[in-house]
């Protein structure tokens, strides 16, 4: 199998093992009766364990060269945390479970990157980006869809089924892999300069203020589409055909969302694609507020979609032209992605305490109103910033931001 073969199959099949129960977590534990706070709280400990590994495991990454074993010992442990998560119905073995899940997950993303960086380098990166991102909301629509059946088949428990499937599958194609094929000067951003991490990670300001939105967009994104299913299921829905059904329906969206980055990037360049996902995210938070119908719910995941089909593409895209030459690619995505994981922390415990207190529609508000301050700080940054360059980056990749 070619290099670039093996790199979509392996997006599809990570898709469903790369963040365990993800949107079915919350009608799962609902459906155990924890209420909203304790299942926001749950959901939050996966994030927390991002925003504490991410970095570390970034700054590793530019370093190993055994890449392909990190993903394959990843996805055991995501397989294993969603096994153990569904024989307890103790709170805190249960955000045990999340921590491992948090851990392993969030070593998926650089490791990813790195691969990808390494194998196609920097000029074919962007395009290849949109294509991963393709399969991988493919495999995430695949994943749900057998996901929702078995959860309204056998029962929610039963979801841990297709995850461990789709890691033995994520093993498997990662045995077609060639090592070789992988240039790790590449996968790094280049030549280490003289540098620190931390120093570079601190010093680059456009690395910074990415950091800054990304941390915003997640917050707001990160807890809709669980709260959603939630607020439906309240409503006398089935709970695991209505998370099924919702998160086809992005997740299939987010497929055409990728490849449609790839062309928005050619006119607006990534940072415009970033613009565009999070104005989506502000209109996708004000009709979940409204969605107390199929008929407004569909709409709402169509949007998610979108947002996140273009922000994926755009945010890896984004840091390794902002990284190039400072051979610190991997560690400045481990950056981006803590504030990633913590935006993925901060949102569903934001949002339970407000759905316990003042209801869901509220909570939907709430969250559109944190994607409406992170568009506004990005476009102002972007001006801010200007052209100004990242030490040792001389092709012009930091204009990206401007």
């Amino acid at each position: 199998m070619q290099p670039a073969t093996s790199l979509l199959a392996l997006n599809f099949a990570l898709a469903g093992a790369r963040e365990g129960f993800g949107p079915f977590l919350g009608v799962y534990l609902q459906h155990q009766g924890f209420d909203p706070a304790a299942t926001g709280f749950a959901m939050g400990l996966a994030g927390l364990a991002g925003v504490l590994a991410t970095t570390p495991v970034g700054a590793l990454i530019d370093r190993t060269a055994s890449k392909r074993a990190a993903l394959a010992l990843a996805v055991v442990d995501i397989a294993m945390g969603a096994v153990a998560l569904v024989s307890t119905n103790n709170l805190w073995l249960i955000a045990l479970s999340q921590l491992v899940i948090g851990v392993a997950n969030t070593s998926i993303a650089p490791l990813i990157a790195a691969v990808t960086l390494g194998i196609v380098g920097q000029k074919a990166y962007g395009e290849q980006v949109s294509r991963n991102e393709a399969y991988n909301h493919a495999g995430n629509a695949a994943n749900a869809a057998l996901s929702g059946v078995l959860g309204y088949a056998l029962g929610l428990g039963y979801v841990s089924i297709a995850i461990v499937v789709m890691a033995v599958a994520s093993c498997g194609v990662l045995l077609t892999l060639d090592q070789g094929s992988i240039d790790h000067e590449a996968a790094r951003g280049g030549e280490r300069d003289e540098r620190s991490t931390v120093r570079v990670l601190f010093e680059t300001k456009p690395l910074l203020l990415l950091a800054g939105t990304v941390f915003a967009y997640q917050t707001a994104n990160g807890a809709m589409l669980p709260f959603l299913a939630q607020a439906r299921t309240a409503a006398g829905a089935d709970p695991s055909l209505t998370t099924g059904v919702m998160t086809v329906v992005s997740q299939t969206t987010m497929v055409g969302a990728a490849l449609l980055a790839a062309r928005v990037a050619r006119g607006r360049r990534h940072a415009g694609v970033l613009s565009l996902a999070l104005g989506l995210v502000v209109i996708r938070g004000v009709f979940a507020a409204s969605a107390a119908s199929w008929w407004l719910v569909i709409p709402v995941q169509l949007l998610e979609g979108f947002a996140m089909g273009l922000g994926g593409v755009a945010v890896p895209a984004l840091v390794a032209k902002i990284m190039n030459n400072t051979g610190h690619a991997n560690a400045g995505l481990g950056g981006v992605m803590t504030a990633y994981g913590a935006g993925a922390t901060v949102s569903p415990l934001l949002a339970g305490l407000v759905a316990q207190h003042l209801g869901f529609p509220a909570s939907f508000l709430v969250l559109a109103a944190v994607a409406a301050v992170g568009l506004a700080m990005w476009m102002a940054g972007r001006r801010m910033l200007g052209t100004s360059s990242p030490k040792g980056q001389t092709d012009g990749a930091s204009a990206e931001p401007a």
